[in-house]
């Protein structure tokens, strides 16, 4: 039928109308993606934030007896609360730790204590610190007015962090009310992932979508769940204890937790100048209380990534890492997704391999 005349021309007809049509599709889906795309970081933090809080909401809804919307629209509410309250208390300190300190500036008083004796025999950079911080304790005015301009990058520096972390904020609040849009509108909504789910992948597509949804639950509760407590925990104890800019250490524990690497970084610091500077009990006290939190999340932050998935926690760990690494706080969550369906993908591939030669019956025995 091809050889002729009419036969070519019919599979011409049909070439060009299939290439215009996936034309069309390829302009549509790129347009659409290049709309969304100054809106795509919020909406990824919406579906994850509604993905990790829907089995709750699902049991709310349920004992409650309440509608969708007011029980996303509680939902909401409650995690703004929880979303805005530390950052409320941490700014707060920042800025009662900052006047305080300008206080004693201007009154001429000691802003910097006076460096130990120890200091000087520290290898190589002892004498140079103990009489830059001699300096800065005797005269704090002095040293501003000699170095004004590398004091002045640093508040640019810190000036440019801050802003970026506040937009950040605003950004998760935007998150979390279109979380709560989802929320609203759960049953709908899970209905149809799961059709076009299934009709990418047939059974195998719900089943990714079922790793993806536990991945990501599992994944706020170990990283982002630990973090907040063990932060927490560790700010009270540093608000205790009287350790000058609690609050914006406690900001940089959370912030270390969340990417893996951990707040001993700069809590063992902490504790150092608790014995330098603090009664020896209210030191002890501090390092007995501060020092099993500094373990709290490599104990339990195991337990609850690995519950409940067939993926092992070392593939979790790994896309939870890399994915910081390479897209910040959402490769967080977009990271061991990944790397646990492509573990799923090949495991199943081994699997399928391995079957036929089960099976076949010329094959050698072990």
């Amino acid at each position: 039928m091809i050889e002729t005349e009419k036969g070519r021309a019919e599979v011409t007809r049909f070439t060009i109308d299939v290439a215009v049509r996936l034309g069309l599709i390829a302009t549509i889906v790129y347009v659409s993606l290049l709309l969304l795309q100054p809106v795509a970081p919020l909406m990824l933090w919406a579906i994850i934030l509604s993905v990790a809080v829907f089995p709750l909401f699902n049991l709310v809804r349920r004992r409650l007896h309440v509608r969708d919307g007011l029980a996303a629209a509680l939902f909401s509410v409650l995690l703004l609360v929880l979303l805005l309250t530390p950052v409320v208390i941490l700014a707060g300190s920042a800025i009662d730790s900052l006047d305080a300190y300008a206080r004693m500036l201007l009154r001429g008083e000691h802003v910097v204590p006076p460096p130990p004796e120890s200091v000087r025999d520290w290898p190589m950079v002892g004498k140079r610190v103990y009489e830059f911080w001699l300096n800065g304790s005797n005269d704090i005015r002095a040293l501003v007015t000699t170095h004004v301009g590398q004091l002045a990058s640093a508040g640019r520096w810190i000036g440019r962090i801050a802003a970026g972390v506040f937009l950040e904020v605003l950004q998760f609040a935007g998150a979390i009310i279109v979380a709560g849009i989802l929320l609203a509108y759960s049953d709908e909504l899970l209905e149809t992932v799961r059709g076009l789910a299934g009709r990418v992948a047939d059974k195998r597509g719900r089943h990714f979508l079922e790793i993806a949804g536990s991945t990501i639950r599992n994944v706020s509760q170990g990283v982002i769940g630990i973090a907040l407590l063990q932060s927490a925990l560790l700010g009270i104890g540093m608000l205790v204890a009287g350790v000058p800019f609690a609050g914006p250490i406690t900001f940089v524990c959370l912030v270390l937790a969340i990417v893996q690497v951990g707040p001993n970084i700069i809590m063992i610091p902490v504790i150092i100048w608790s014995w330098m500077y603090l009664p020896a009990l209210h030191a002890g006290l501090f390092t007995v209380y501060t020092l099993p939190l500094l373990l709290l999340d490599n104990v339990l932050r195991p337990i609850l990534m690995a519950r409940g998935l067939p993926t092992p926690m070392a593939v979790i760990l790994a896309g939870v890492i890399c994915g910081t690494l390479a897209g910040g706080l959402i490769g967080l969550f977009v990271g061991p997704v990944v790397l646990s369906v492509f573990y799923d993908l090949l495991v199943a591939w081994i699997a399928s391999g391995a079957r036929p030669e089960e099976g076949d019956a010329s094959a050698p025995s072990a």
